[in-house]
């Protein structure tokens, strides 16, 4: 069987790699189309996936957001009707539901983001709609026809790959002295927040800590390897999780994947998300998991470094198999 995997963002990857490997040990013949945003390319250059680079990232403003989407949406009907897969399926792709449903391939669409806008195409255009149980009874999924096709895994999407991984957990580091942080989302549509607005406690940390930028883009690289963050280490390119767990003492984000993969798997964690909550997210504080402070202060970052214990609860983790299951069946039924 022919599967189409479309990827238009980076932590997609990561969901998918756990698939695409089960699927090459059955011998399924896979067709990997990509946007060329944020650090997709190279993590599917480090997987060693052989992909088709269609579009690049999405512009800024709604004009240029509409053309440049209108423009990959043509380009990718054109590569996907000449290559015909049997199936297709995507972890937030916009583009893929559309499609799919032009040419007639049954689509799977999965999104743990409610305020995405491409959720619109993804519900009505996909043939079978996945989403966490976080989403259950959602207001907004009453106003969709939805019923028909819609299904709910446990735990959240970042629990669904990572429970395939798990080397991650014996991973041990000598010494976890590093403060990691994950930007704000610049460019993507849903994100309205401000700007840089952590860089001064960043510095601030910087004087006391270790502390790596995990930077989503080349712009964001820029902005961090300006003279005034010379204390402060920018990954230039992705780094691997596992070495992100080892050395990790704790992480803040301002929302995403990352955020979420890293609180899984037990590190302290701190959201400083600016925009309203997900319901994936309000998930994890509710399992112990993870602390939302958006308006967290050096201190309150110092007094949580000085604490050694933490509460983390691995049930989400290991439900995250029970939701690899269940997803893997429901993509290679869709033919039924």
């Amino acid at each position: 069987m022919k599967i189409w995997i479309d990827f238009i963002n980076t932590p997609q990857v990561s969901f998918w790699i756990p698939f695409i490997r089960t699927w090459e040990k059955e011998n399924h013949e896979l067709l990997l189309t990509c946007r060329d945003s944020g650090n997709t390319v190279a993590l599917l250059r480090l997987n060693g996936l052989n992909f088709h680079v269609i579009g690049n990232k999405a512009g800024k403003g709604k004009w240029q957001k509409s053309t440049l989407f209108t423009q990959r949406l043509a380009r990718l009907y054109t590569f996907i009707r000449k290559n015909k897969p049997d199936i297709a399926a995507s972890q937030s792709s916009f583009y893929q539901p559309i499609v799919s449903r032009l040419l007639r391939i049954p689509c799977l669409y999965t999104n743990d983001n409610e305020h995405a806008k491409g959720n619109l195409f993804g519900f009505r255009y996909a043939s079978k709609v996945v989403l966490p149980i976080a989403f259950k009874g959602a207001d907004f999924l009453q106003k969709t026809n939805l019923q028909q096709k819609v299904a709910f895994y446990p735990s959240v999407k970042e629990a669904i790959y990572l429970s395939q991984q798990p080397d991650l957990l014996s991973v041990n580091g000598s010494v976890r002295d590093v403060i990691y942080f994950r930007p704000e989302p610049w460019s993507a549509q849903y994100y309205k927040g401000p700007l840089n607005f952590f860089d001064e406690t960043l510095l601030k940390l910087s004087e006391e800590y270790k502390v790596v930028i995990l930077p989503r883009d080349k712009n964001q690289v820029e902005h961090y390897n300006q003279p005034k963050f010379s204390r402060i280490n920018v990954a230039e390119k992705p780094l691997a999780l596992k070495e992100i767990v080892r050395n990790c003492r704790l992480f803040i984000g301002a929302g995403g994947s990352m955020t979420r993969e890293l609180a899984v798997l037990g590190i302290p964690v701190i959201s400083i998300y600016q925009e309203e909550t997900l319901r994936v997210d309000n998930y994890l504080v509710e399992k112990g998991c993870l602390s939302i402070q958006p308006k967290v202060t050096y201190r309150e970052i110092k007094a949580i470094l000085d604490k050694k214990e933490t509460t983390n609860d691995l049930s989400v983790l290991n439900e995250g198999t029970e939701s690899y299951k269940m997803i893997q069946n429901l993509i290679v039924n869709l033919k039924q």
